[in-house]
């Protein structure tokens, strides 16, 4: 297990310089999970708010927010295997909860892998709703209001 000496952050807006984010989900979900390379990147990559955080300039955690009328979407959340169990991800999501404060959410809205549920619930989420298949995996709904 690796040691984060020197983290950082960079937000990019739409997949024109998305490309470091990419290179984390694609090490994630298209090399570890066998999501398929198609369906990986979607249209809502092309107005999402995309953060990546760094290791001495490495990239190795990655998410998106994006908006939807009074709520955000928060999606493709990824730490590289190396650096899980380090707390990046609780990083990462403190990011992106900040962000969506900054937009003026009232809610917040994600699709859990079931095995993540309770990463999730440390932020405030629940989930609701029935399991449903996305890429052959597992998830199910979370949300969480904001006050």
């Amino acid at each position: 297990m690796k040691k984060c000496s020197n983290l950082d952050y960079r937000w990019v807006q739409g997949s024109r310089d998305f490309a470091d984010a990419f290179s984390v989900r694609k090490d994630v979900f298209i090399v570890e999970q066998n999501v398929p390379e198609d369906i990986e990147i979607d249209e809502f990559d092309n107005f999402a708010l995309h953060l990546t955080l760094y290791d001495t300039g490495k990239p190795i955690a990655s998410g998106r927010i994006f908006q939807k009328i009074d709520s955000c979407v928060i999606g493709r959340i990824c730490v590289l295997k190396d650096y899980r169990g380090l707390s990046v991800g609780n990083l990462l999501m403190q990011h992106l909860l900040q962000k969506a404060s900054e937009l003026g959410a009232k809610r917040l809205e994600l699709d859990s892998q079931i095995y993540a549920i309770d990463f999730y619930k440390k932020f405030g989420f629940w989930e609701y709703g029935s399991i449903f298949i996305d890429a052959g995996i597992e998830h199910i709904k979370m949300i969480k209001e904001i006050k």
